[in-house]
């Protein structure tokens, strides 16, 4: 049986390793390579590789980041010039951004609001443990015979025989 020139065509691409550097997961390297600038992170091709190894688990070179093209762009590439030019125009103007990201700031709000409760249970914790040492102070200077008090205890009971 002989196959189409369509059907061969369609097969051609099915064969060998899956991509592992498909269009969908360059849109999220693109997406993280424009947050570098505002992260005051290095914009540099060792970074980027870094981070794409942490973060998406596949370790990807330069080369192929760099070089790969979906409808004739190389979209990472240009996301990368983009990002260094922006990076390169901040340190020119001085206006190096710390702590911009939102994400950031988020996480500071949470640290106080965490910080604020944790001071309140040191507080309420500090006023149960003095409130406890006064009732075991009362416990220790109050003279009793427990032989006593259990021999009372059985007495208001009756027992069943």
């Amino acid at each position: 049986m002989a196959k189409t020139k369509a059907s061969a065509s369609a097969s051609i691409g099915k064969s060998g390793r899956p991509e592992i550097l498909t269009e969908e997961l360059a849109r999220k390297i693109i997406r993280m390579i424009e947050v570098l600038p505002d992260t005051d992170e290095q914009v540099t091709w060792s970074n980027i590789v870094a981070k794409v190894k942490q973060k998406f688990g596949h370790e990807l070179g330069r080369r192929v980041l760099s070089t790969k093209e979906w409808g004739g762009r190389a979209l990472i590439a240009e996301a990368y010039e983009q990002a260094h030019a922006v990076q390169r125009q901040l340190h020119s103007q001085g206006r190096i951004r710390t702590n911009s990201t939102m994400p950031r700031q988020a996480l500071q709000a949470r640290i106080e609001t965490l910080t604020a409760k944790l001071k309140v249970a040191e507080q309420t914790i500090a006023e149960l443990r003095v409130m406890q040492y006064d009732k075991l102070d009362i416990l220790r200077a109050t003279h009793f015979d427990l032989r006593l008090e259990v021999e009372t205890i059985k007495k208001q009971k009756p027992e069943k025989a």
